[in-house]
């Protein structure tokens, strides 16, 4: 009844009218129908379209237009209305069309009018006030094109999610990532980019201030900081599509604590960190971008950016200009300080005198040492006390010397730098430990693919201004002559005169004493002698390096060193003895290594202290006294060339960590592996006669040349061992065993130009078990014809048995490679749980004898591929009696179903199937 209520009083109206307005719309509804519709649906067109263009303009910093949004509300409301009136059309209850074809043609005008105010001068979007980031003011880029490319499209891309950009102090970080930010501003990817400063001091309420102040919110100081987090969390969830930029961070930090949004694909955010240290990048898991030092070019082109191309007009300015920025190495800031110096001044004698500063110690040139100093020693000063000293250790080395990794930690234990820890393993863990940190801290630099460092030079320039009333440093300055003896102050500590020319020393000096020097480094000089007086000078002298010099003799007075604790003589082929020893009771580290010396110096025995002791290739020194090791008890490295009268002294070595020497036979051998402790490095050869003893190596290496072996001959190689080498022996070996040699990768390792053809020919049996990082067992280009047994277990990490080379392996894959073992009879592997294959994918082993097959728990392994030629099945296909394959024996039924086999004449998997046992 209440539905016929509102037609029946439309009724009533419309007889109190004039009926005529009323009939238009009852002859003509259809048409006002099919108006409305056209109306609404232009309407939904001209908004959407208007949408789109929003969509496409409305990046970082822009909002609509005021008159823009209120048209939207108009169209929302009229779509709303003509929704209820087409709702009263599809119900078709009306008593007379013409009413409602009244109200159809109201709406369909209405709709019309607004479609009709849709029309806007200029763009649909104004600058968003609300939006904080504007450009960041910033000069003009010039240089590092490639990592700012990089960075852009790190962040354009859907890839990577967090960058973290990291280079040395003065680099250029913050200047790129201005560059970045202001260029993504004209993108439309991010709705929002928030830049802040985190700078050293580490303050997790801070930065969550100053995140929530760049998004024009407020967070409670008086809420705990998980609070404030969760708060945080939800701000940045309603930016969406935003870049925060995280610039001077100093060490990582959980993004959880703060309150810092994880960015994944679907909320569309990123993260970018600038540091100085790699670590707070690799620990916080982002994308690594290192900034690299300009190049000459690019540091060229930065300077006369800001002195003015007119530089370029005068030859001899542009050619100053160019040793003036080359002694900069690249470093921006350095480059722009120096151009903002030097802006305006055109007379040569300036930028000479601008070069020589460069070149010593900064002190004229205007503003170098506040900011350039003052930029790289923020970096210094943060560094503890042992690592501050370690840097500056390495100054004393010369301008652009490439040190290996292993020398500058061997330097640090020298100079007494990393504590005492009861082992040199230990040190030398310290060693690399600081070195790590200063290089993730830009203040070293990674050379020759992370084998060695360098300093770069202002950072050096910057140690030396530190150091420069401690240190003496005239390294490699091509002296002829030893430096005036204004230079040498009573406060010098350390003097580096190495890698010069000078071949005399004065015969006087005019100051008697150096009582605070402790280190003197006059390696790779052209010194032949040493006036004898000269060590009275240094009473408290440590360390003293006069290695790879001519030098014939030292004077008698190196025994009032009774502080000496280093004494390097590396390389001094001259030098044929030494005088009395005893008296250097400190002493803890002797170096002879290459020297001429014929005979052990006499008074080494009461050398109670030394720990370290190198006599690797003294070629003229041809015996070592019985009983002189043994009292040397403290003893952690030891490398000697000469033949060891009897391996029993090296028991009473309890210290002993690293070694390197010679045993003339296989017993001196087993005596020293079998009684002694754990050695931590070891380079072993086991020869009747040396001739060419090979130094230290990175691998834990015994190496046999010349020697026999008899039947039964038992080996005992050190725990540790990572590599084999028996040389001429492989051929007329017939069994090897190899069993709980944990750090064993190589059996034998073929150098360049050596063919291993013939290794292991008369081989008949090989074993080998828990050897875990051994991943290749043989050689496809070894000749393995007379082996009858494999046997491997437990061996973690193997991968592939036969191995190809790589010329083999670049043949057709079409082409079968058949690898001949035709006197094979036992083949069995267990617990292989990284064997993916026993050879290539187009190789057979051709296995004429086989008699018994044993694959246990290698669930990697997919293929067996075994090739039987003595396999013969009757007419109906069973295995003739004659085979002398007997044993199948696997773990699991389900692997073994799994497993594929080939053969060219038959499905060898059911033909086999008699012989197989799971178990």
């Amino acid at each position: 009844m209440a539905e016929l209520i509102g037609p029946i009083l439309d009724v009533i109206r419309f007889i109190g009218r004039n009926a005529s307005k009323y009939l238009k719309y009852q002859k003509k509804f259809t048409k006002y129908v099919d108006d409305f519709y056209q109306a609404q649906a232009d309407l939904r067109a001209k908004e959407a379209d208007f949408q789109q263009q929003l969509e496409n303009k409305h990046h970082f910093g822009k909002m609509p237009k005021q008159e823009v949004k209120t048209w939207f509300e108009k169209v929302e409301k009229k779509l709303g209305q003509a929704q209820h009136v087409e709702d009263e059309i599809s119900k078709g209850k009306y008593l007379f069309r013409s009413c409602l074809g009244k109200l159809v043609d109201e709406a369909a005008q209405a709709m019309k009018e607004v479609h009709a105010e849709g029309n806007f001068s200029g763009s649909l979007v104004v600058n968003d006030p609300s939006t904080i980031a504007v450009n960041l003011p910033t000069p003009k880029v010039v240089g590092a094109t490639h990592v700012r490319e990089e960075i852009y499209q790190y962040l354009m891309g859907d890839a990577v999610k967090s960058i973290g950009v990291w280079g040395m102090g003065g680099i250029g970080k913050t200047t790129i990532m201005k560059d970045v930010h202001n260029r993504l501003l004209k993108e439309s990817k991010f709705r929002k980019l928030i830049w802040v400063t985190v700078s050293q001091v580490f303050d997790i309420r801070k930065l969550q201030k100053d995140i929530a102040s760049q998004l024009e919110r407020n967070l409670s100081d008086d809420e705990n900081t998980i609070v404030r987090a969760g708060k945080l969390s939800e701000m940045l969830r309603g930016a969406m599509r935003y870049v925060l930029i995280l610039d001077d961070v100093w060490r990582s930090f959980s993004l959880e604590d703060v309150g810092i949004l994880e960015p994944t694909t679907n909320n569309g955010c990123k993260l970018v960190l600038t540091t100085r240290s790699e670590r707070v990048v690799q620990s916080m898991g982002f994308k690594e971008v290192k900034v690299p030092c300009f190049s000459m070019e690019e540091a060229m082109n930065l300077s006369l950016s800001k002195v003015g191309q007119d530089m370029l007009l005068n030859p001899t300015l542009e050619s100053l200009m160019k040793l003036a920025v080359r002694e900069c190495d690249g470093l921006p800031l350095a480059v722009v300080t120096l151009a903002g110096c030097m802006r305006g001044k055109s007379d040569p004698c300036i930028w000479e005198n601008a070069i020589d500063e460069l070149r010593g110690y900064i002190r004229n040139i205007h503003d170098m040492e506040d900011k350039v100093y003052g930029c790289l020693k923020f970096s210094y000063d943060r560094l503890q006390r042992i690592d501050q000293d370690c840097l500056l250790c390495c100054a004393l080395y010369p301008e652009d010397h490439e040190i290996y990794k292993d020398e500058i930690t061997e330097k640090w234990m020298e100079e007494g730098l990393i504590d005492e820890m009861g082992s040199r393993k230990a040190m030398e863990g310290s060693s690399h430990s600081i070195l790590q940190k200063l290089e993730e801290n830009c203040l070293l630099e990674r050379v020759q693919d992370g084998l060695c460092i360098k300093m770069h030079d202002l950072v050096r320039d910057m140690a030396l201004h530190i150091t420069r009333k401690r240190f003496l440093v005239k390294a490699g300055m091509q002296l002829e002559e030893v430096p005036n003896m204004e230079e040498w102050g009573e406060d010098l500590e350390k003097v580096s005169l190495m890698r010069n020319f000078i071949s005399t020393i004065p015969q006087t000096m005019k100051c008697l004493k150096f009582p605070k020097l402790t280190t003197l480094l006059l390696t790779r000089n052209a010194l032949e002698e040493i006036p004898e007086s000269f060590f009275e000078h240094f009473p408290n002298l440590k360390i003293l390096d006069l290695s790879c010099t001519p030098l014939k003799s030292l004077p008698n007075s190196i025994s009032f060193l009774e502080k000496l604790t280093v004494l390097l003589l590396k390389r001094c082929w001259g030098l044929k003895s030494l005088p009395c020893l005893s008296k250097l009771q400190a002493l803890k580290k002797l170096d002879l290594q290459g020297s001429g010396i014929e005979k052990i110096p006499q008074g080494l025995e009461m050398l109670v202290n030394l720990r370290y002791l190198n006599l690797e290739y003294t070629t003229h020194l041809t015996e070592i006294p019985t009983g002189l090791l043994s009292k040397l008890c403290r003893l952690q490295y030891l490398a000697i060339h000469s033949k060891l009268g009897s391996a029993e002294e090296l028991r009473e070595l309890n210290k002993l960590e690293v070694f390197g020497g010679w045993f003339h036979n296989v017993g001196d051998l087993n005596t020293f592996a079998s009684k002694r402790k754990t050695l931590y490095k070891f380079s072993i050869l086991v020869c009747y006669q040396v001739t060419l003893y090979r130094p230290m190596t990175s691998s834990n290496l015994v190496r046999f040349e010349g020697v026999t072996f008899g039947v039964g001959d038992e080996i005992i190689l050190p725990y540790g061992i990572e590599q084999l080498s028996l040389c001429d022996q492989l051929q007329k070996l017939e069994s090897l065993d190899l069993s709980n040699l944990e750090n064993l990768k190589v059996i034998v390792e073929v150098g360049a130009g050596e063919s291993s053809v013939g290794i292991f020919s008369s081989l008949r049996r090989i074993r080998i078990d828990y050897c875990h990082k051994i991943k290749k067992l043989f050689s496809a280009d070894w000749v393995l014809s007379n082996l009858e047994e494999i046997c491997v277990w437990y061996c973690s990490e193997l991968e592939e048995i036969i191995t190809e080379s790589d010329k083999k392996r670049s043949g057709s894959k079409n082409d079968t490679i058949k690898f001949p073992f035709p006197k094979l009879r036992w083949l069995e592997l267990r617990n292989l749980g990284q064997l993916q294959r026993i050879c290539s994918e187009n190789g057979v082993m051709n296995c004429d004898s086989l008699q018994s097959i044993e694959i246990k728990d290698c669930l990697k392994l997919k293929r067996i591929p075994l090739y039987l030629p003595q396999l013969e099945i009757d007419d109906e296909g069973k295995l003739s009696p004659s085979n002398s394959l007997q044993r199948i024996q696997v773990r699991s039924i389900d692997w073994w179903q799994a497993v594929e086999w080939e053969h060219p004449n038959f499905n060898v998997k059911n033909v086999v199937r008699p012989l197989l046992h799971v178990r």
